[in-house]
Protein backbone atom coordinates (compact mmCIF):
# COMPACT_ATOMS: atom_id res chain seq x y z
CA UNK A 1 0.00 0.00 0.00
CA UNK A 2 1.54 3.13 -0.71
CA UNK A 3 1.21 6.13 0.96
CA UNK A 4 0.50 9.85 -0.54
CA UNK A 5 3.37 11.97 0.03
CA UNK A 6 2.64 15.71 1.12
CA UNK A 7 3.86 18.14 -2.00
CA UNK A 8 6.25 20.38 -0.97
CA UNK A 9 5.11 23.65 0.81
CA UNK A 10 1.97 22.19 1.54
CA UNK A 11 0.35 22.16 5.22
CA UNK A 12 -2.77 20.11 4.35
CA UNK A 13 -1.44 17.09 5.33
CA UNK A 14 0.33 18.13 8.61
CA UNK A 15 -1.57 17.65 11.86
CA UNK A 16 -3.60 21.07 12.79
CA UNK A 17 -1.29 21.58 15.57
CA UNK A 18 1.39 21.86 13.61
CA UNK A 19 0.04 23.50 10.11
CA UNK A 20 -0.09 26.99 11.59
CA UNK A 21 3.79 27.00 12.35
CA UNK A 22 4.81 25.45 9.65
CA UNK A 23 3.02 27.67 7.10
CA UNK A 24 4.15 30.26 9.03
CA UNK A 25 7.96 29.45 8.57
CA UNK A 26 7.58 28.43 4.83
CA UNK A 27 6.08 31.61 4.00
CA UNK A 28 8.33 33.52 5.74
CA UNK A 29 11.12 31.66 4.50
CA UNK A 30 10.59 31.86 0.73
CA UNK A 31 10.06 35.91 1.34
CA UNK A 32 13.62 36.07 2.74
CA UNK A 33 14.91 33.44 -0.07
CA UNK A 34 12.76 35.27 -2.88
CA UNK A 35 15.19 38.34 -1.51
CA UNK A 36 18.34 37.25 -1.85
CA UNK A 37 18.84 35.54 2.01
CA UNK A 38 20.96 31.99 2.02
CA UNK A 39 18.67 29.11 3.02
CA UNK A 40 21.27 27.51 4.96
CA UNK A 41 22.30 30.56 6.91
CA UNK A 42 18.50 31.35 7.24
CA UNK A 43 18.46 27.71 9.43
CA UNK A 44 20.88 28.32 10.93
CA UNK A 45 19.93 31.50 12.17
CA UNK A 46 16.62 30.13 13.31
CA UNK A 47 18.23 26.85 15.33
CA UNK A 48 20.19 30.01 16.89
CA UNK A 49 17.42 32.18 18.11
CA UNK A 50 15.09 29.16 19.33
CA UNK A 51 17.61 27.79 21.35
CA UNK A 52 17.89 31.03 23.53
CA UNK A 53 14.21 30.30 24.20
CA UNK A 54 11.78 28.81 26.66
CA UNK A 55 9.11 26.02 26.32
CA UNK A 56 6.31 27.97 26.51
CA UNK A 57 3.44 27.71 29.63
CA UNK A 58 0.34 26.57 28.14
CA UNK A 59 0.89 24.56 24.83
CA UNK A 60 -1.08 26.26 21.04
CA UNK A 61 -4.48 25.23 20.48
CA UNK A 62 -5.34 25.73 17.01
CA UNK A 63 -8.60 25.48 17.46
CA UNK A 64 -8.78 28.88 18.96
CA UNK A 65 -7.54 31.37 15.89
CA UNK A 66 -10.30 30.95 14.00
CA UNK A 67 -13.12 31.63 16.92
CA UNK A 68 -11.23 34.48 18.38
CA UNK A 69 -10.95 36.17 15.37
CA UNK A 70 -14.37 35.24 13.86
CA UNK A 71 -15.97 36.27 17.24
CA UNK A 72 -16.26 40.24 16.34
CA UNK A 73 -18.51 39.44 13.38
CA UNK A 74 -21.55 38.80 15.57
CA UNK A 75 -20.89 42.36 17.21
CA UNK A 76 -20.92 43.87 13.45
CA UNK A 77 -24.07 42.18 12.11
CA UNK A 78 -25.71 43.47 15.70
CA UNK A 79 -25.01 47.06 14.53
CA UNK A 80 -26.27 46.49 10.90
CA UNK A 81 -28.50 43.50 10.42
CA UNK A 82 -32.23 45.32 9.93
CA UNK A 83 -33.38 42.74 12.07
CA UNK A 84 -31.30 44.12 15.44
CA UNK A 85 -31.65 47.34 14.70
CA UNK A 86 -34.35 49.74 15.34
CA UNK A 87 -35.37 52.34 12.98
CA UNK A 88 -32.17 55.05 14.14
CA UNK A 89 -30.46 51.81 13.06
CA UNK A 90 -28.91 51.64 16.97
CA UNK A 91 -28.80 47.74 17.84
CA UNK A 92 -31.49 46.34 19.91
CA UNK A 93 -31.64 44.62 23.17
CA UNK A 94 -32.08 41.05 22.71
CA UNK A 95 -33.16 38.13 24.99
CA UNK A 96 -30.84 35.08 25.66
CA UNK A 97 -33.76 33.20 23.93
CA UNK A 98 -36.68 33.06 22.19
CA UNK A 99 -38.77 33.35 19.21
CA UNK A 100 -37.81 36.41 17.24
CA UNK A 101 -34.46 37.70 17.13
CA UNK A 102 -32.71 36.33 19.88
CA UNK A 103 -28.36 36.18 21.11
CA UNK A 104 -28.43 33.01 20.56
CA UNK A 105 -30.33 33.48 17.15
CA UNK A 106 -28.38 35.84 15.87
CA UNK A 107 -24.88 34.10 17.07
CA UNK A 108 -25.96 30.97 15.29
CA UNK A 109 -26.39 33.40 12.36
CA UNK A 110 -23.15 34.47 12.51
CA UNK A 111 -21.06 31.94 13.36
CA UNK A 112 -23.54 28.43 13.00
CA UNK A 113 -20.32 25.94 13.67
CA UNK A 114 -19.93 27.33 17.17
CA UNK A 115 -22.04 27.00 20.05
CA UNK A 116 -24.45 29.98 21.09
CA UNK A 117 -23.83 29.39 24.61
CA UNK A 118 -19.97 29.79 24.45
CA UNK A 119 -20.15 32.59 22.11
CA UNK A 120 -22.40 34.04 24.68
CA UNK A 121 -19.93 34.12 27.73
CA UNK A 122 -17.03 35.00 25.37
CA UNK A 123 -18.49 38.57 24.63
CA UNK A 124 -19.56 38.86 28.28
CA UNK A 125 -15.75 37.89 29.62
CA UNK A 126 -14.37 40.35 26.62
CA UNK A 127 -17.13 43.23 27.76
CA UNK A 128 -18.54 43.19 24.14
CA UNK A 129 -22.16 42.72 25.58
CA UNK A 130 -23.94 43.44 28.73
CA UNK A 131 -26.84 42.44 30.76
CA UNK A 132 -29.78 44.98 30.86
CA UNK A 133 -32.34 43.59 32.97
CA UNK A 134 -33.07 40.52 31.48
CA UNK A 135 -32.09 41.44 28.21
CA UNK A 136 -28.54 41.94 26.56
CA UNK A 137 -26.98 44.90 24.76
CA UNK A 138 -23.44 45.19 22.98
CA UNK A 139 -21.23 47.55 24.54
CA UNK A 140 -20.02 49.23 21.66
CA UNK A 141 -18.91 48.69 17.81
CA UNK A 142 -15.52 46.71 19.06
CA UNK A 143 -14.24 44.06 21.47
CA UNK A 144 -11.21 44.94 23.57
CA UNK A 145 -9.12 41.14 23.69
CA UNK A 146 -6.91 40.58 26.52
CA UNK A 147 -3.07 39.66 26.16
CA UNK A 148 -3.88 36.10 25.21
CA UNK A 149 -6.90 35.92 23.09
CA UNK A 150 -5.22 39.35 21.57
CA UNK A 151 -1.98 36.83 20.93
CA UNK A 152 -4.27 34.57 18.94
CA UNK A 153 -5.98 36.74 16.95
CA UNK A 154 -2.45 38.81 16.00
CA UNK A 155 -1.22 35.29 14.52
CA UNK A 156 -3.71 35.31 12.33
CA UNK A 157 -3.66 38.78 11.35
CA UNK A 158 0.39 37.60 10.71
CA UNK A 159 -0.31 34.78 8.72
CA UNK A 160 -2.21 36.86 6.45
CA UNK A 161 0.50 39.37 5.95
CA UNK A 162 2.79 36.74 5.05
CA UNK A 163 0.53 34.96 2.36
CA UNK A 164 0.36 38.34 0.68
CA UNK A 165 3.60 39.66 1.21
CA UNK A 166 4.91 35.63 -0.20
CA UNK A 167 2.28 35.91 -2.94
CA UNK A 168 3.63 39.48 -3.94
CA UNK A 169 6.89 39.14 -3.97
CA UNK A 170 7.06 35.79 -5.55
CA UNK A 171 3.95 35.97 -8.12
CA UNK A 172 2.61 37.56 -11.20
CA UNK A 173 1.79 41.54 -11.09
CA UNK A 174 -1.84 40.33 -12.40
CA UNK A 175 -2.30 38.19 -9.47
CA UNK A 176 -1.08 40.69 -6.70
CA UNK A 177 -2.75 41.52 -3.74
CA UNK A 178 -3.21 45.22 -2.12
CA UNK A 179 -0.25 45.76 -0.20
CA UNK A 180 0.40 49.39 0.59
CA UNK A 181 2.71 51.71 3.53
CA UNK A 182 3.38 55.01 4.29
CA UNK A 183 6.84 55.56 5.74
CA UNK A 184 8.87 58.45 7.45
CA UNK A 185 12.31 57.66 7.97
CA UNK A 186 12.76 60.35 9.99
CA UNK A 187 9.83 60.79 12.38
CA UNK A 188 10.58 62.75 15.69
CA UNK A 189 9.79 59.97 18.81
CA UNK A 190 8.41 63.12 20.98
CA UNK A 191 5.40 63.16 18.29
CA UNK A 192 4.63 59.49 18.96
CA UNK A 193 1.82 59.22 21.11
CA UNK A 194 0.02 61.76 19.62
CA UNK A 195 0.18 60.55 16.26
CA UNK A 196 -1.11 57.00 17.45
CA UNK A 197 -3.84 58.75 19.47
CA UNK A 198 -4.69 60.18 15.77
CA UNK A 199 -4.17 57.29 14.10
CA UNK A 200 -6.52 55.05 15.98
CA UNK A 201 -10.15 56.91 15.87
CA UNK A 202 -9.09 57.43 11.88
CA UNK A 203 -8.39 53.29 11.43
CA UNK A 204 -11.26 52.62 13.76
CA UNK A 205 -14.10 54.17 11.23
CA UNK A 206 -11.94 53.13 7.67
CA UNK A 207 -12.18 49.70 8.88
CA UNK A 208 -15.81 49.82 10.24
CA UNK A 209 -16.66 51.14 6.55
CA UNK A 210 -14.60 48.06 4.91
CA UNK A 211 -16.49 45.98 7.38
CA UNK A 212 -19.61 47.19 6.30
CA UNK A 213 -18.80 46.89 3.05
CA UNK A 214 -17.96 43.22 3.49
CA UNK A 215 -21.02 42.35 5.17
CA UNK A 216 -23.03 43.55 2.43
CA UNK A 217 -21.45 41.47 -0.27
CA UNK A 218 -21.47 38.58 2.15
CA UNK A 219 -25.51 38.20 2.69
CA UNK A 220 -25.84 39.61 -0.91
CA UNK A 221 -24.20 36.87 -2.90
CA UNK A 222 -25.99 33.95 -2.42
CA UNK A 223 -23.94 30.88 -4.52
CA UNK A 224 -20.10 29.70 -4.77
CA UNK A 225 -17.47 29.10 -2.52
CA UNK A 226 -16.40 31.54 0.86
CA UNK A 227 -13.19 32.28 2.03
CA UNK A 228 -12.04 34.46 4.98
CA UNK A 229 -11.09 37.97 3.53
CA UNK A 230 -9.17 40.39 6.22
CA UNK A 231 -8.23 43.85 6.01
CA UNK A 232 -5.70 44.96 8.82
CA UNK A 233 -4.14 48.85 9.56
CA UNK A 234 -1.33 48.74 11.75
CA UNK A 235 1.76 50.72 12.57
CA UNK A 236 5.05 49.68 12.93
CA UNK A 237 8.01 51.29 14.17
CA UNK A 238 12.23 50.92 14.41
CA UNK A 239 12.91 48.61 17.79
CA UNK A 240 15.38 49.89 20.20
CA UNK A 241 14.06 53.49 21.14
CA UNK A 242 13.68 52.49 25.10
CA UNK A 243 11.59 51.99 27.42
CA UNK A 244 11.64 55.23 28.76
CA UNK A 245 10.47 56.80 25.68
CA UNK A 246 7.61 58.72 25.16
CA UNK A 247 5.49 55.97 23.15
CA UNK A 248 6.22 53.17 26.01
CA UNK A 249 2.84 54.25 28.01
CA UNK A 250 0.98 53.96 24.59
CA UNK A 251 2.33 50.72 23.94
CA UNK A 252 1.14 49.12 27.08
CA UNK A 253 -2.42 50.06 26.37
CA UNK A 254 -5.36 47.52 25.21
CA UNK A 255 -5.72 47.12 21.52
CA UNK A 256 -8.39 47.28 19.78
CA UNK A 257 -10.61 46.69 16.18
CA UNK A 258 -13.69 47.28 15.10
CA UNK A 259 -16.62 45.03 14.03
CA UNK A 260 -14.75 42.78 12.18
CA UNK A 261 -12.33 44.46 12.58
CA UNK A 262 -11.55 46.13 16.21
CA UNK A 263 -9.96 43.75 17.98
CA UNK A 264 -8.29 43.15 21.41
CA UNK A 265 -7.57 42.07 25.29
CA UNK A 266 -8.18 38.99 27.18
CA UNK A 267 -10.41 35.73 26.85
Amino acid sequence: MRTRRRPRGSTEFLPREVAYSRECLERLARILVHSGHSPAALGREFREICSALKEPTEPWDPMQINYWADLPHVIAHWHADPQYVDSRGVPISLPLQGKGPSLFALARRVLPKQEPAKIVKSLLRLHGVRRNGRRYVPTGRSLLYSRASSRVHGLLALLGMLRTVERNVSGSRSGAILERAAMNPNFPVSALPAFHRRLKPHAAEFLWGIDGDMRRREMTASDGPRTRLGVCVFAFEDPGIGKGSPKSKTRRGRRGRVGETERRGKP
